[in-house]
């Protein structure tokens, strides 16, 4: 298995508040790229634009390929929106793309 760090970007068309931002967090925990490869410490799951409603997802994913890889990192990203009471409208996803790889 290889561990992938994947950036999901999206748009939120509908206001993340405080509490929908926890429990965004909270599901996306022990998804977080801290601890792998070379990745940066300070690069956060959740990264939103100061100046417009878009954000990035970067997610930990252990998978055969980078195809895997994406898939899992979509399917994790949606279910955590599901739970923090985003829908596909009302947060959007754009394309997954491959950020790091560690190869254990």
């Amino acid at each position: 298995m290889t561990n992938f760090i994947v950036s999901v970007p999206g748009t939120f068309k509908q206001e993340l508040g405080a509490e929908a931002r926890a429990r965004l967090l909270t599901a996306l925990q022990g998804t977080d790229p801290e601890e792998v490869g070379d990745v940066p410490p300070d690069l956060d799951a959740l990264s939103t634009d100061d100046s417009g409603p878009t954000f990035t997802l970067r997610l930990e994913v252990d998978a055969e390929d980078s195809r895997s890889a994406q898939q899992e990192a979509l399917s994790i990203a949606r279910n955590a929106l599901e739970q923090a009471g985003f829908d596909e409208e009302s947060a959007p996803l754009g394309p997954p793309v491959m950020t790091a790889i560690d190869v254990e």
